[in-house]
């Protein structure tokens, strides 16, 4: 089986194509694993006609989309020749997504991530109270959180600085009771109207360096809250993306590379 190891602003992937009767979980799982396996923060399986992005986490638990892994799947498509356009569709568990490739070398693509949900039901909580600007209690403290999906589940908190007391609480967060299915959360903070930094904790995975979603839910929210303009600078700790809102659609742009890439052969015993 012949894997591709790639990132997106340092967020990685191994990456295949897809066949039938992939056990995706299992091969997640194994794939991922950074002591026996490849090491990654993610799993993306490529199917073909029609074109569509399978993704799981390293702990394999499936996921409806990935920022980072979708502009990886843009190259890993490009670089095999299964898109012969620049711009070009993508399903995703999200829905239809379009990417168009600006630049090759280096690679860089911009994606139409849709447009923020702030419905409980996508959110999968546990009441019917507003989640965006609520004070819920983790432990002995209280922390303002403004939960969206983007894709999928994001739970966003500004911060002065990294050495907030709240960033020690991010596990805690992400597996409290109000969220059934677990969510990302999204450290932020404002450094100018076009300018903010953001650090993410993945259910499923944990801490990584740069996460799409959750890039995109920042400045959804940071802009809904005035604190930012439309078009804002996200600068990552091994890169930086380029968030627009245009009509309520959110605007993804930013960089892939390729690792490396070696055949596997997938485990069959422990």
């Amino acid at each position: 089986m012949n894997v591709w190891k790639m990132h997106g602003c340092g967020n990685d992937f191994v990456v295949i194509d897809s066949k039938e009767n992939m056990r995706y979980a299992d091969l997640a799982v194994q794939l991922c694993d950074r002591h026996i396996g490849i090491g990654a923060d993610g799993f993306i399986a490529v199917k073909r006609d029609p074109l569509e992005m399978v993704y799981y986490n390293a702990d394999g638990t499936k996921a409806t989309m990935c920022g980072n892994g979708i502009r990886c799947f843009a190259k890993y498509c490009w670089e095999h020749g299964y898109v012969k356009k620049n711009k070009f569709d993508v399903i995703t568990g999200a829905g239809k997504l379009t990417i168009e490739i600006l630049t090759e070398f280096p690679f860089t693509c911009r994606v139409n991530m849709g447009s923020p949900i702030f419905q409980n039901m996508m959110l999968h909580v546990s009441d019917n109270l507003d989640f965006f600007g609520r004070t819920i209690e983790v432990k002995d403290l209280k922390i303002t959180v403004y939960s969206l999906f983007m894709g999928t589940v994001h739970t966003v908190i500004f911060v002065s600085d990294w050495d907030s007391e709240v960033l020690k609480y991010a596990e805690s967060i992400c597996k409290h009771s109000l969220f059934v299915e677990q969510t990302n959360v999204d450290f932020v903070q404002i450094i100018d109207s076009s300018t903010i930094r953001v650090k993410t904790y993945e259910r499923g995975v944990g801490w990584t360096l740069s996460c799409g979603t959750g890039c995109c839910a920042a400045v959804v929210t940071a802009e809904r809250l005035k604190l930012t303009d439309k078009k804002v600078k996200v600068l990552l700790e091994l890169g930086e993306l380029d968030i627009e809102i245009q009509k309520n659609k959110v605007f993804m742009c930013g960089s892939a590379m390729k690792v490396f890439e070696c055949d596997y052969k997938e485990k069959t015993e422990c």
